[in-house]
């Protein structure tokens, strides 16, 4: 929790895009229609150091699905049956979706879970109104990651 929390403070104090009405109206928009694309651009793992990604990485909400394309680095307690089945990825309706209004951060937060083959995941979601997200994903079979981006434009 403590590494969230230090992550969300230092994309909210280092964010390099300005927040302006339009932008604030964009992403309102968009999170609100429930259609929006996550770029994620930093890992956290739970017990190592935050990796910077080099490859395209993302997490899609449209309607009531979620997509997400995403790595895993850190602990996993069972290993996928294929090797080529590594990180993160579900194509499936989200259930519990819950979305509130976040005055104090300056966005929104939004909780999910998913329920795919081979796991369950729940998802915790900081959106700034200046684009930029957190989130982390935690799993029955492995350990808390946390991603941070962008709202793609």
């Amino acid at each position: 929790m403590y590494s969230t929390f230090v992550l969300v403070l230092f994309m909210t104090a280092c964010s390099s895009t300005k927040t302006t009405t339009e932008t604030i109206s964009e992403v309102t928009r968009k999170v609100e229609s429930k259609d929006f694309t996550v770029t994620v651009r930093y890992a956290s793992p739970l017990r190592m150091r935050q990796v910077i990604l080099t490859s395209e990485y993302d997490l899609r909400i449209n309607n009531d699905s979620a997509f997400a394309y995403l790595p895993y680095f850190g602990v996993a307690h069972t290993a996928p049956y294929r090797s080529s089945e590594g990180g993160i990825k579900f194509a499936e309706p989200m259930t519990d979706y819950v979305i509130s209004s976040n005055k104090k951060l300056n966005g929104w937060d939004i909780h999910f879970k998913i329920r795919s083959k081979g796991d369950t995941y729940e998802i915790f979601m900081n959106i700034f109104n200046n684009g930029n997200a957190t989130f982390s994903v935690t799993s029955q079979q492995r350990d808390m990651i946390t991603f941070s981006g962008e709202i793609k434009r």
